[in-house]
């Protein structure tokens, strides 16, 4: 293995490299039949992955030893990584995770390719915050049976069964993390009542009681995602601080911080300048933004590693962090942080311009933006 590339992580089978950008996934020696389904099955998913958030496998390339490794996209961060660290998620991120995951599955299959090992650690995130599915296909999962999990369908685990249905069983798996912390037959399932019902469909016994489709699943959250209208409330009954913090997370849904990034109605982005005067975002109805001399989240100067800028900042308890980074002529990214730091992977020559976001489900607080290598940030 190159100097370029560290271990990040060995499972029953594989090990996995990371390198700047991208991942080496070694496996051991393996029948070149194998490889040729392999391929075959993602020949059939680049015709979809850029319409889902989909992981591809860029090539399969050979070790020193001979081996073969999947190289593909660095994404370091995974579901079970971030729950194991940080604990369930709110329902709005548990949603779009779900929702991610569903979509990914539905165009595999619309592919004629099934998963067949669906777990939370296949689920990853993208450097700009968006999950994506990793390692679609059975051809290698068949020649390299992994032992049975908690997410593994009862009838993978009975005789082997690898198909549309046992997907839908792992994206329920994955639901369950999410909502619970916890894998299924774990935990109380707690949530929103139309969550917990598909969630408890997908993880049924009976493969025929399942959903019939991945894209029924799809369209279900969907409509879950789509904003709810309040009941008004008197306005000499305003809500007390007593309010349990679960009712004003679940009422703060389109609050979309972190995992939830691909909706960024609440980021208002630090554009370098341009010619054009840079168009902030307006924030969602249901949350405030405050930027003012008060505001208690307070960004420290970013320190420049080269290929990556340290990032640290002052917060009080109880928030939700996000990073957006804005660089010179790219689109900018939001990034998941549920710490007080964070490291962000930078180009060695480019501009760039940061700020943090932090939410406590009902307001927004925002630090003003802070560039580095000369870059002037605009709000």
């Amino acid at each position: 293995m190159s100097d370029d590339f560290d271990l990040i992580g060995t499972g029953p089978v594989a090990t996995v490299y990371g390198g700047m950008y991208l991942a080496l996934k070694a496996y051991p020696p393996v029948d070149e039949r194998v490889l040729d389904a392999f391929d075959r099955e993602q020949a059939a998913l680049a015709a979809v992955r850029d319409e889902a958030p989909i992981l591809p496998v860029d090539e399969v390339v050979r070790l020193g030893d001979g081996n073969p490794a999947l190289q593909m996209e660095l994404c370091s961060a995974s579901l079970a990584g971030l729950v194991n660290d940080s604990g369930a998620l709110l329902p709005p991120d548990a949603l779009a995770v779900g929702h991610a995951v569903a979509t990914a599955v539905a165009a595999a299959h619309g592919a004629g390719v099934v998963h067949g090992g669906l777990t939370p650690n296949n689920v990853l995130f993208h450097p700009s915050g968006a999950p994506v599915v990793a390692d679609f296909g059975t051809a290698l999962r068949r020649a390299f049976r992994p032992a049975a999990t908690e997410y593994t369908a009862p009838e993978t685990r009975r005789d082997g069964t690898m198909d549309e249905r046992s997907d839908l069983y792992g994206i329920g798996g994955v639901l369950h993390l999410a909502l619970t912390g916890l894998p299924p037959g774990a935990g109380e399932l707690e949530g929103p009542a139309e969550l917990v019902k598909l969630v408890r469909r997908l993880l049924a016994e009976d493969p025929a009681d399942r959903p019939s489709t991945a894209g029924v699943v799809v369209r279900q959250l969907a409509e879950m995602l789509e904003p709810q209208p309040e009941p008004a409330e008197p306005e000499t009954e305003p809500e007390t601080e007593d309010v349990p913090e679960k009712r004003r997370h679940l009422r703060a849904r389109t609050v979309v911080i972190g995992i939830a990034a691909t909706v960024t109605a609440l980021v208002t982005v630090p554009n370098l300048v341009h010619d054009q005067p840079a168009t902030p975002r307006s924030a969602a109805s249901t949350a405030s933004t405050t930027t003012s001399p008060a505001n208690p989240v307070t960004l420290n100067d970013p320190v420049d590693g080269g290929t990556h800028v340290d990032l640290a900042w002052q917060a009080p308890d109880g928030l939700t962090f996000a990073v957006v980074v804005a660089a010179e002529n790219q689109k900018p990214q939001v990034l998941m942080a549920r710490n007080r730091s964070l490291r962000v992977p930078v180009e060695a020559a480019g501009k760039y311009c940061f700020l943090v976001q932090a939410t406590d489900g009902a307001n927004v607080l925002e630090t003003p933006p802070k560039p580095i290598r000369g870059a002037t940030c605009k709000n």
